[in-house]
């Protein structure tokens, strides 16, 4: 039924792919021979971003050919020489692993076109080598059975990380519900058809037999469509789904024409992943100037005399004269499965620098461990003085950026500061010091300082579940590396009072100190990059400098209420090894807690019943007292004393389950455990994550932009979400069930303002998590049969059906002590005669 219900709504709308009208200047953005064809844009502009070009490969005919002299941006006018020593390797499926001629203690190989300078001579170039052309490489795999926990995509463009996966299928992507075939970073073919550039390990497309540089010329699940460019594989793959088969027609170099069939996965979480694919879950287009940076970009921060501006206006993009690293195609000297090594020569500057990525790899006897720390890559930096005289170098390198932003209209992240914190934030740590946090707002404001002085321990960009962080690799945790860090702002400033400032793309930015480097030396530098799931025994695996103080486990922080949240959150583990399902384990909590209350609540329904039971005597006292509420007021109490009446009884109840309802919305928040647990099956959408809302069905089709944007107390999101109507109902079918009637119009317009509070808590509760739902439904379920299989607490007079006497009544007796005594007497005669007969 909920499954047939979720098919017939409608299935979120693809991202669509920016018009490149709309884009800024593309000189200003990155190298014009390095972007995508506009057509091709224009053609994606419905698609979903999977496999979205960053770049155009070299044509066929176009190999090997030198390219005419580029500008470069920091010259206007002035061309630039094809830089020495980058060579023009064709495109393979399967790279060929190149010797690593770079070694620091050794002397450079002869390149094509150069010639090894002498001692105390800059290099000459004999002729200009053309531009190396864009490529992809990959490290680990996908595979959970793997010995690997990531796939990692590289692109030579600034030797940077595109994106990083994560291989287990606890982390899956919550947004993109299509069939996964794989990132497979394609271009068009002149000659009609995709060409896939990266076919990570352990993907559908490699388990199919895949290789990078095929060119897929037609695919369908049920009927083959031609596929004349990536736009059409992209529209071909937006109507599939997991589990379903796609029939592929490959055409392969040296071959004939085949066909092969895929199975399609679920999209995996990618804790880095370009961000012009997050823009698009809230947009429609990217922003003008919007610039889509991957992560862990180098250059250098100084050279000798030539130094950049820290204090420059901008968002840092500008380098040093004749020096492009972070826009440049680096060459790929070395590669195997686990590791990569860039190389980018800079002859004018007579150095070279080299990135070598190394992924982490489990051992075979700790598969079954999910926390052995191996979400990890390791970054070294090289810069080798090729001058004959000494040079002072500095470098910059930018964090990691493009972080995961799902729930951006309903999440919520806890800060450690007054200051409300974002749903990426930059997070640091210095030898000495505490954690700091910095939300996104912060950062476009521009009102964070420097970190300088101290040593730093990390520093990275924290998500609500997911976190990327950078530890320096030193011997020692005193050894000062960095001179200062910064927070930086990727992409266009957002509006004032935009909700785009939540969940602004920020990072970090390092800035080393000033090295002396001799003839022929380099400096090497290494950092560790945590990129993973935020599990507390995982995270206290990631040390700096091998020190246990400072470790990553702080990254999980649950604010006020911390031992309450970790309490629930030990329950929630206990219940769930013995149930498998958190939906069940949920309300096993919820018994458990409602059971350990029972004492205090049925004492709660007791006074309540007896509340109702003396209905008609605070009836006959309103009448009474009718023009005097003080009076009113003080018989009612008087009433309520004699009959052992607490009124505030109703609230203790509440108010013990306080912190226990903050403990477990706060554990919803952070424990990654709790992230895509599903109350049935994650086969329907209907409540396939228990920390987000359920999403019954998808209204944005016909809801207006206010609604549907998650913005505000009205901005609902773009769901209808059925568990927050099913407990405000129930909070009114108590309060109608088991309120007392009130005792005076000071107390009837309280009821009345409970009962329009209950529609206020109504839109606030629409957002919340389908598990803080069902710990509500579950609680006030036991409210309402515990107190209907209460009996009934009879007053004293009420066996009689007499009305209990009133307190006005016994306050007139105790006035005329004469009459009473006369009734006494007379009542004691006629028991006295009851007993003679």
């Amino acid at each position: 039924m909920l499954n047939s219900l979720w098919m017939a709504s409608r299935q979120p709308r693809p991202a669509p792919l920016p018009d490149p009208q709309e884009l800024a200047d593309p000189q200003e953005l990155a190298d014009p021979q390095e972007l995508a064809d506009p057509q091709e844009l224009a053609e994606q502009k419905k698609l979903p971003e999977q496999d979205k070009p960053n770049g155009q490969e070299e044509p066929e005919g176009r190999k090997g050919q030198a390219e005419p002299p580029r500008k470069d941006p920091q010259e206007k006018g002035a061309p630039i020489e094809p830089k020495q020593g980058e060579q023009n390797a064709p495109p393979s499926p399967n790279p060929v692993q190149v010797a690593d001629s770079a070694d620091a203690k050794e002397p450079m190989a002869k390149e094509p076109g150069a010639k090894n300078p002498k001692p105390g001579e800059p290099p000459v170039a004999e002729a200009p080598a053309p531009a190396a052309p864009l490529r992809y490489v990959t490290l680990g795999s996908i595979d959970a059975q793997s010995s690997y926990r990531q796939l990692v995509t590289l692109t030579s463009q600034g030797a940077a990380v595109r994106r990083i996966e994560l291989a287990n299928p606890r982390y899956r992507d919550l947004q993109d519900r299509t069939g996964y075939l794989g990132h497979l970073e394609c271009t068009d073919d002149p000659a009609g058809g995709a060409r896939p550039r990266a076919v990570g390990q352990g993907t559908p497309a490699a388990a199919a037999g895949l290789l990078s540089g095929d060119r897929i010329v037609a695919a369908g699940v049920k009927q083959q469509e031609t596929i004349q460019t990536t736009a059409d594989l992209h529209r071909v793959l937006a109507g599939t789904k997991p589990g379903q088969t796609l029939s592929l027609k490959i055409e392969r170099e040296g071959s004939e024409p085949f066909a092969c069939s895929v199975t399609l996965g679920r999209r995996p979480l990618e804790v880095v992943r370009p961000e012009a694919e997050n823009v698009l879950l809230w947009a429609d287009k990217l922003p003008r100037g919007f610039v889509d940076e991957p992560s862990f970009l180098l250059t250098l921060q100084q050279i000798d005399q030539d130094e950049l501006d820290l204090k420059a206006e901008g968002q840092g993009l500008e380098e040093l004269e004749r020096v492009t690293l972070r826009s440049s195609q680096w060459e790929i000297i070395k590669q195997d499965d686990t590791s990569v090594t860039f190389r980018r020569q800079l002859p004018d500057r007579q150095c070279e620098i080299l990135k070598r990525y190394q992924l982490a790899s489990v051992p075979t006897e700790q598969q079954a461990n999910q926390d052995f720390p191996a979400y990890s890559l390791k970054l070294e930096i090289e810069i080798r003085n090729l001058a004959g005289e000494a040079r002072e170098v500095a470098y910059r390198l930018d964090g990691p950026n493009g972080l995961p932003v799902e729930g951006w209209w309903y999440a919520n992240k806890i800060g450690r500061s007054w200051g409300a914190s974002g749903l990426r934030d930059v997070v640091a740590r210095s030898d000495g010091g505490d954690t700091v946090q910095f939300s996104p707002a912060k950062v476009i404001d521009d009102t964070v300082p420097p970190l300088e002085g101290n040593p730093l321990a990390y520093v990275g960009v924290d998500a609500q579940y997911f976190a990327a962080m950078m530890l320096p690799e030193k011997k020692s945790l005193d050894e000062h590396w960095i001179s200062e860090t910064q927070t930086i702002l990727i992409g266009p400033k957002p509006k004032a009072r935009s909700p785009q400032r939540r969940y602004a793309n920020v990072s970090c930015r390092l800035i080393s100190k000033t090295y002396r480097l001799e003839p022929g030396d380099s400096l090497q530098h290494a950092y560790r990059i945590f990129a993973g799931p935020k599990r507390t025994e995982l995270l206290a695996q990631y040390q700096a400098s091998g020190n246990p103080q400072y470790n990553l486990s702080n990254l999980q922080y649950y604010g006020w209420f911390t031992g309450v949240a970790k309490a629930m959150l030990w329950i929630l583990h206990f219940f769930y090894s013995i149930v498998g399902n958190y939906g069940l384990s949920i309300i096993l909590l919820t018994v458990l807690v409602r059971g350990c209350m029972f004492p205090i609540s049925r004492k709660q329904a007791a006074s309540m019943a007896k509340m109702q039971e003396l209905k008609p005597e605070m009836d006959r006292l309103k009448e009474k007292y009718k023009g005097d509420m003080q009076k009113q007021s003080q018989a009612t109490q008087e009433l309520y004393r004699k009959y052992k009446i607490n009124p505030m009884a109703g609230c203790l109840p509440m108010v013990i389950q306080l912190p226990i309802f903050v403990g477990l919305y706060r554990s919803l928040m952070v424990d990654v455990e709790l992230r895509q647990a599903p109350l049935l099956s994650e086969s329907i959408r209907w409540c396939s994550n228990l920390a987000a809302p359920d999403m019954f069905f998808d209204w944005s089709s016909f809801m207006p932009d206010f609604v549907t944007s998650g913005v505000g107390i009205l901005g609902l999101g773009p769901y209808l979400n059925v568990l927050p109507l099913v407990t405000i109902s129930l909070f009114l079918l108590q309060q109608k069930m088991f309120m007392p009637e009130a005792a005076n119009e000071q107390a009837a317009m309280q009821q009345k303002i409970m009962k329009y509070m209950m529609i206020f808590m109504g839109l606030m509760f629409f957002k919340v998590a389908a598990g803080l739902c069902l710990y509500f439904i579950a609680s006030s379920s036991w409210g309402i049969a515990e107190r209907k299989l209460i009996p009934s607490t009879q007053t004293p007079n009420s066996t009689t059906g007499s009305a209990p006497e009133s307190s006005s009544q016994a306050v007139t007796k105790r006035d005329t002590p004469g009459r009473t005594a006369s009734r006494n007497g007379k009542a004691q005669g006629k028991r006295r005669a009851k007993r003679k007969r």
